[in-house]
């Protein structure tokens, strides 16, 4: 056997759910939970404030005044929906006492907000229906980032190591993070907001790829439970930290202050052992092996490392025919079959509907009908996916994967197409 099934046998001899494993996955744990929350951030912070005019004649003093006072709706057009107008009011007819024309509207440039929520929109005065796109654009740079950001973050991880990988995009992003506290600018904010999935954009992926690796192939739906339930959590931790501030800039020293901690997974996070045989350092991947069978109280068969010399060999990512296994041969290989070239297709678009759904889902959330709070309705949403995640575990286990995942997408398919039709409660 070469090194590589060595070491998928040698993984039953290390232990599939020892000490080493729960280290592993703790450490991983966290920083997918700040993956989460580094990722969907600008649900909250690019966040539309509802808001009414500012009238000065009817006693209003600053933006903090009462947002639905008695005499409103004299001074103020209402929608259709019972809210008052954002930027418009009827015309006055004195500066200094509250009466107005109600045949005339007139446009207003100073806002009273309704509570004490601060985003991006009240800091850079981005009020009125015609700049909403401007606070949706945001999302759609950091999708842009992470667009950019992959490539870079895989040609990272495959010359440096996934562990190197991941401390740079985790502290990189807890950087840019907290560099948008600092924005004076929509403009300013817009860009960092860019950069910070561009550096910090697959940490989820990297994660998913240095936990599991360490387990047993039967243990892994089990590993995979732990990391997406980890990205559950921290969606509800998102939505709590900004429940608690209510402050774009508050939120965000709150949410990336603490990644600069993620520096010292240096020194306590070990690299991806499959990285470093692919890289020929055998040596240092027996010193992560014998570490984790060390906390695992594992006994190690000496002869299936007898191979595994101190020194550092030859790189062995190539393949049977020497060429590399890089990812233009892997691709080269796939335009060859025509059944991976179906599913490589399948799975492409599956997976685009699902991101699709599942952020329309998540950025929709914090209107969510049942109740007004916000924040409630984002927390719900991400914890509801946790039972999800044990039902699709039991399904896999007993129907298999590709009907599972037939039927959780007809099941979703349904309930998105009924619910415009399912009445509002009164």
């Amino acid at each position: 056997m070469g090194v590589n099934e060595d070491f998928d046998a040698m993984l039953h001899d290390i232990g599939a759910c020892g000490l080493y494993q729960i280290r592993q996955y703790t450490l991983v744990a966290f920083a997918i939970m700040f993956s989460a929350v580094s990722s969907i951030g600008f649900v909250f912070t690019a966040a539309i404030v509802p808001h009414r005019c500012l009238i000065g004649a009817c006693g209003d003093e600053s933006e903090t005044s009462p947002f639905t006072p008695d005499w409103l709706s004299e001074a103020v057009p209402f929608k259709s929906n019972g809210q008052p107008e954002s930027c418009l009011m009827f015309q006055s007819l004195n500066a200094t006492i509250c009466e107005f024309e109600r045949n005339v509207q007139e446009r207003c440039y100073s806002w009273v907000m309704d509570g004490p929520e601060r985003t991006i929109q009240t800091e850079f005065s981005l009020m009125c229906p015609e700049n909403e796109w401007k606070l949706a654009l945001v999302g759609t740079l950091n999708n842009l980032g992470v667009l950019i950001g992959l490539p870079i973050s895989g040609f990272i991880s495959d010359r440096y190591g996934r562990k190197t990988a991941l401390v740079i995009a985790l502290v990189s992003a807890g950087i840019f993070g907290l560099l948008k506290t600092l924005a004076t600018s929509y403009i300013f904010f817009v860009i960092l907001e860019m950069m910070e999935p561009m550096f910090g954009g697959n940490i989820y992926g990297i994660s998913f790829i240095l936990a599991l690796e360490m387990v047993t192939p039967k243990k892994r739906v089990v590993g995979n439970m732990v990391i997406v339930f980890a990205y559950a959590f921290g969606n509800a931790l998102m939505g709590l930290i900004a429940w608690a501030a209510r402050d774009w800039r508050v939120i965000l020293w709150a949410t990336n202050a603490p990644a600069l901690l993620f520096v010292l997974y240096i020194w306590v996070l070990p690299e991806s052992v499959r990285w470093l045989m692919s890289r020929g350092r055998l040596g240092d991947a027996k010193k992560v092996v014998e570490f984790a069978a060390k906390l695992n109280k594992a006994d190690l068969d000496k002869e299936s490392m007898k191979d595994w010399q101190n020194g550092q060999l030859d790189r062995v990512d190539t393949d049977a025919t020497g060429k590399g296994d890089n990812l233009w041969s892997s691709l080269r290989q796939v335009t060859k079959s025509g059944v991976l070239l179906l599913r490589l297709a399948l799975c492409s678009f599956c997976w685009a509907s699902v991101t699709l759904v599942y952020y329309g889902l998540s950025l929709n959330s914090v209107s969510l009908g049942g109740t007004e709070n916000k924040y409630l309705n984002f927390i719900s949403t991400s914890l509801v996916e946790a039972p999800s995640y044990l039902i699709t575990w039991q399904c896999m286990n007993r129907l298999g994967r590709r009907r599972t995942l037939c039927l959780t997408f007809v099941a979703s398919g349904i309930a998105c197409f009924v619910n415009p039709f399912v009445p509002d409660s009164k």
